[in-house]
Order: structure tokens, then C-alpha cells, then sequence
């Protein structure tokens, strides 16, 4: 690896041959052929490793590193900062991890865990945190000549748990209002205190309440000046810059972009950086007809993207909030007696607990199975999507049906998955017990993601047949049944231990709906039966 040799660079993936291409004339360490031979065998270690790491070379700090770590950079980072003092590429983040630095060039290594590094990775100020360590790089002579860093993110499980805990508080508030003597009203304001406390996901929020006529009235804000709000509105109003106009005609969420102009500027809450989206949310009540209780405005953490995982969060959010205001208002209406109260109370108790009892164990089960926090991270947000789709289905009356097809089809529209030449789906209306819905719904998003990962539907080729019936046999059941044929024979690779959707469809359904399950992995592909006792289904 001595003399000019740039063997060194081969075999380290996109970074090596992006190294090899570099115009390294315009770096302060000049061509890679003369690099000294700490630099070089350090290089070659952080290029083949697989675990995210850079080099920090010499006094100025100049930043090499490899595949692992180029999604750290974000794409306002990556190619700009290679082979250039650390400095010019992280200003935002140099007044913490300079000091570190100093401190590991002179011998002494450091270790932060979940540290909040905010940063400029793709085109804004981010919100990330990381998990790392700072190392003296020495030569042979025993001089320290620079700094390994080796990193790992952790934003997604930092976000995932931050969140699980405003619902836990959120639930934990509402079950405390129906038992106490206050009003709607008074409930409202100190929900939304509470979610916008120290949470820099909901730096503000707005809350009207609709009456049965379709007008509502703002009853509660948080961290925002409430005069900024019309008093009334009702869907025949003309459309406000809010968007609450718009979810009270349509009952659906809306994402509003606003301007950063200082004139127009929305507070930030945790951040300096005004909110520039807005969330507007249907308040969804358990009956038929006009179901809406409200709408909820929320602005959205300016450093964050609004994805996926960050909407499913806001509904469940929203859900929770509609229950509170449901169920004080049978309280306050006194349409039922003292008895009933106490059943009502109950059961938004039990309600509010089972979701989280779900949540906890998802989250506890997925990160039990997953190899990776990035593989924790994708797959628990996809089964707390799964959760969230299916508390619409459940925010209906209790004696309004929720079909096994409508089920199917929203779990699969959800994945991408629809009918058409190598994907067929169908069966009988049948009407599902509510207890099994949560259960299934997960199945098929286990059942779905595990083919797009592994199966037929990951572009290896093949068919998918989702098949359901009434089965008159000794006891009479629901029949499900998920086959997927290959068209080529696949080597089967099976693992020493059984994840989340495995243990779901073996062990979860079984034990808590009394189905039978079978699950027959195959070369030719997969064959998935799942029966729900008869009495279990209408």
C-alpha cells in the first residue's frame, strides 16, 4: 500500500470509485498516489466497512468517508464536502463537534449518544440525531495525525419515541377529563396545552368544534395568538387560508404551505425557523351521517419533512382528540344516566389503553426482529400506518358494518397493490366483527410487505390470489386465503427465528381471536390461511 500506489481505492464501493475520480488537485491533500500510508491504510478500512464511518485527516480536518455515510450528508453535503475541511461543509453543526475534535486531536476520545445535531442536509435546517465517537487517528511514529468517526442515526427511533409518548400523555389527559368537572371547552385548551408543551412536532395548534348543523366555533389555542382565527365558520363559508373551510366541506385532511416572510411568519415553537405547513384535520366521531365533531389546525415542525409516518402520527392525534370531545359531550348533555357514564367512561378508557398497549408491543416486537434502526425504523412505521388506516374503519357506529373486502382493499391500495393480470382479489360481502379487524388489517400489511420484500409482488415475477368465503366444514369459519405462485422456483432462505408477521399470524391470531392459521413457505411460493371461527364472523 506503500509508494504511489492507489490500490488502496479499489473495492470500496461508490465512495472508492468516486474517490478515484475526484479531482483531488483541488484538495489540500493532493492526488491519493502520495497520501502517507496512515492515510491511506485508514482510508481503505473506512471504504470497505459497512458500517458508517469518515476520516478527519490532519490540523484542517479534511473529510473522507464512505458508502454508509454518504446518506448522513443528505444531497446538500455529499461530493462538496469530499477531500475539504470539515469546517466548510458542517458550519451548522462545527460549534459542538469542533470542540470535540479539538479535544480528540489531543488525545482524548469522545462518545455522544442521541445527540441533537441540527443541520443543512437537504436544502433545510433538519432535526437529527446521531450516536458516535471521535477517535485520535495515530501514525507509527505515535503523533496523532487526525480523528475516525464512526456514526449511526438515530432520528427515526428518536422521533418514534418522542411521539408514542405524546400519545401515551394525550390518552392518559383524556381519560382524566371524562372523570373530572370540566367543560368541553376547558378539555379542549388543556389538550392542546399539552401537545404543544415542549413538542417540537406541534409547535402550535387551533381547535374548532362543529355542532350537528355543520358550524364551528374555535373553542381552544395553543401557542399562537387565536385573533389570527375566524370566531365561526361552516362548510357554505367561503374558503379561509386556514384550510378549515375545506375539511368541514370535505372531511378530509389538507396540508397548507405558507410563506416564510417575516410579515407572515408562524411561530416555529422549538425552532427559530417560522412554520411554513399547516395540517387541517377532520375531528371524526363512532356515528352514521354527519360524524364530524370538529377540525384541528396544527403547524407542522419546520424541521422535519411531513411525511408518511409524521401524518400518521397528527391522525391519531386527531382521533384521539375527536373521542375526548364525543364522549364529554354525552356527559355534558346528560342524555344518559349516572350508570351509563360510568360505562362510557370505561370504554374510551379501554379504548385509549388497547391502542397503546398495540403500539408498545409493535414497538417493542419490531425492534425484538429487526437487524438494523433503519430496518426498526421502516418497519415499525408502516405497522403504525397499518394502525392508524384502521382506527377510521373503527371511528364508525357501532351498527355500521366494516366488510372484510373494504379491509382488503384499503390495505392493499395502501402498499401499491391493486387488481389486474397477476394480482387478483375477491370474495363475498362479509361483514367482520370489529375485535378482529385491528388483528387482520396488520396481517395483511405483514402479509403484503413481506412480498414486496420477498415475494411476487418485489418484480421477481408471478401471481397473487387473495380469496375469501363462508367454509361449512366441523366448524363452520371465515376462510382467508393468500396464495402466491412464482414463476420461476426461488431458493429458500429461512431464518433461525420468526419475525414480527410470523409470530402475528401463528401465535397473535390464534391467541387473542381464536383462528386457525397455516402458513406454508414454498420454492414455488407461499400459501397463507387464516380461519376466524363462524361465530367470530357475520
Amino acid at each position: 500500500m506503500g509508494g504511489h500506489s492507489t490500490d488502496f481505492l479499489n473495492g470500496g464501493g461508490k465512495m472508492g470509485a468516486l474517490m478515484r475520480a475526484h479531482d483531488w488537485l483541488t484538495s489540500p491533500l493532493g492526488v491519493p498516489a502520495q497520501w502517507p500510508d496512515t492515510l491511506k491504510s485508514t482510508v481503505a478500512t473506512c471504504l470497505n466497512s459497512r458500517f458508517p464511518m469518515v476520516v478527519w485527516w490532519g490540523p484542517q480536518l479534511i473529510m473522507l468517508y464512505n458508502d454508509a455515510w454518504q446518506p448522513i450528508l443528505g444531497e446538500t453535503k455529499h461530493r462538496h464536502g469530499l477531500g475539504r475541511p470539515g469546517a466548510d461543509s458542517w458550519p451548522d453543526t462545527w460549534p459542538i463537534v469542533g470542540q470535540q475534535f479539538e479535544s480528540a486531536l489531543k488525545g482524548v476520545a469522545s462518545w455522544s449518544e442521541d445527540l441533537l445535531l441540527a443541520s443543512d442536509r437537504h436544502g433545510y435546517m433538519q432535526e437529527c440525531y446521531f450516536t458516535y465517537s471521535h477517535s485520535p487517528l495515530i501514525d507509527a511514529t505515535g503523533k496523532i495525525v487526525g480523528v475516525l468517526t464512526a456514526v449511526v442515526e438515530t432520528t427515526a427511533r428518536i422521533l418514534t419515541e418522542r411521539r408514542m409518548r405524546v400519545l401515551g400523555a394525550l390518552s392518559k389527559a383524556t381519560i382524566e377529563a371524562t372523570t373530572g368537572d370540566v367543560t368541553i371547552e376547558e378539555t379542549c385548551q388543556n389538550l392542546l396545552d399539552l401537545l404543544c408543551s415542549d413538542n417540537p412536532d406541534i409547535p402550535f395548534a387551533v381547535q374548532f368544534i362543529a355542532d350537528e348543523s355543520g358550524h364551528a366555533r374555535l373553542v381552544a389555542a395553543s401557542q399562537i395568538d387565536r385573533a389570527l382565527f375566524p370566531s365561526s365558520l361552516s362548510a357554505l363559508s367561503p374558503d379561509d387560508v386556514w384550510g378549515i373551510v375545506n375539511v368541514l366541506k370535505t372531511r378530509a385532511l389538507r396540508i397548507i404551505e405558507r410563506s416564510p416572510e417575516p410579515r407572515f411568519a408562524l411561530p416555529g415553537g422549538s425552532w427559530p425557523e417560522p412554520t411554513t405547513q399547516l395540517v387541517a384535520l377532520p375531528l371524526l366521531r363512532k356515528s352514521p351521517g354527519n360524524n364530524l365533531v370538529g377540525a384541528l389546525l396544527i403547524g407542522a415542525n419546520s424541521r422535519l419533512h411531513l411525511d408518511s409516518e409524521y401524518l400518521d402520527f397528527l391522525m391519531l392525534v386527531a382521533a384521539e382528540l375527536a373521542g375526548s370531545i364525543s364522549a364529554l359531550r354525552s356527559i355534558e348533555t346528560e342524555q344518559r344516566s349516572a350508570r351509563a357514564k360510568e360505562l362510557l367512561v370505561r370504554e374510551l378508557q379501554h379504548r385509549s389503553r388497547n391502542l397503546l398497549a398495540v403500539v408498545r408491543s409493535i414497538s417493542e416486537r419490531t425492534r425484538a426482529t429487526s437487524t438494523s434502526l433503519d430496518d426498526y425504523a421502516g418497519d415499525f412505521n408502516g405497522r403504525l400506518g397499518a394502525l392508524s388506516r384502521v382506527q377510521g374503519l373503527l371511528s364508525r357506529e357501532e351498527s355500521e358494518a366494516i366488510g372484510l373486502d373494504e379491509l382488503v382493499h384499503m390495505e392493499m391500495n395502501s402498499l401499491g397493490v391493486t387488481d389486474s393480470s397477476d394480482v387478483s382479489i375477491g370474495g363475498p360481502n362479509l361483514a367482520l366483527p370489529r375485535d378482529s379487524v385491528q388483528m387482520l388489517s396488520l396481517a395483511l400489511h405483514e402479509l403484503g410487505t413481506n412480498s414486496i420484500k420477498h415475494g411476487v409482488l418485489n418484480g421477481s415475477g408471478g401471481t397473487l390470489e387473495i380469496r375469501w368465503k363462508l367454509a361449512s366444514t366441523d366448524k363452520p369459519a371465515l376462510r382467508l386465503e393468500w396464495s402466491e405462485r412464482r414463476r420461476k422456483l426461488a431458493e429458500l432462505v429461512v431464518s433461525h427465528r420468526h419475525g414480527f408477521g410470523r409470530t402475528l399470524l401463528e401465535q397473535a391470531l390464534p391467541g387473542q381471536l381464536g383462528a386457525t392459521t397455516r402458513f406454508d413457505l414454498r420454492p414455488d411460493g407461499l400459501q397463507c390461511v387464516i380461519e376466524l371461527p363462524v361465530e367470530s364472523a357475520t
